[in-house]
């Protein structure tokens, strides 16, 4: 395949998604429609409220904080949904279960910092906000990914052999993670 083909096939197709009743947004696999109720008692940010993302902003005033305000929601639902997933693959895997932080990493599904001297003996997996637009197979490959740099650095082949035993389907994984991961809202909005 030539470089020009692979680029193609590869590049990102994210949506740019509007900031109305009725658009679509993706939580753990599966499809929320969004409700803009601009009323106070919404709370003034999102929840996931009976099968909708109910979004609590008036977006004539401030358009720009009903991103913010997603982005925080898929942040902080990330987190919780992570805190209950984080444990058992540690313990799969034979590695201290790192601090977790959920935040935007740009183009990157994940990354694990090793803990830092005088700082305790936790390093920091940090996951991207999009991921969590995922089902929760990918997920979970990407946190066992970030959790097999507790004990690898790089992507050496014992990397590899230390995913493989925890994970016997990761080459799947990746790939549908790669596939399913050009089609991901990425945060950009139509006015």
């Amino acid at each position: 395949m030539t470089k020009r083909r692979e680029r193609e096939r590869t590049r990102p197709l994210s949506p740019v998604k509007q900031l109305a009743d009725g658009e679509v947004f993706r939580y753990l696999g599966r499809t929320y429609r969004l409700a803009v109720s601009g009323e106070e008692g919404a709370g003034g940010g999102v929840r996931l409220i009976a099968g909708r993302l109910v979004m609590g902003l008036d977006l004539a005033a401030e358009p720009q904080a009903g991103r913010a305000a997603l982005v925080d929601w898929y942040c902080r639902a990330g987190r919780n949904w992570t805190g209950q997933r984080l444990q058992p693959w540690a313990a799969r895997m034979g590695v201290t279960e790192p601090e977790l932080d959920v935040r935007d990493l740009g183009d990157r599904w994940g990354s694990y910092r090793p803990p830092q001297a005088g700082a305790g003996v936790k390093g920091l997996m940090s996951l991207g906000w999009p991921l969590f637009q995922l089902p929760m197979h990918l997920i979970d490959y990407v946190i066992a990914h970030e959790l097999a740099h507790v004990k690898v650095s790089g992507h050496r082949e014992d990397f590899w052999r230390l995913l493989r035993t925890a994970l016997p389907e990761y080459e799947e994984r990746r790939a549908d993670l790669d596939e399913l991961g050009r089609r991901l809202w990425m945060g950009d909005i139509r006015s």
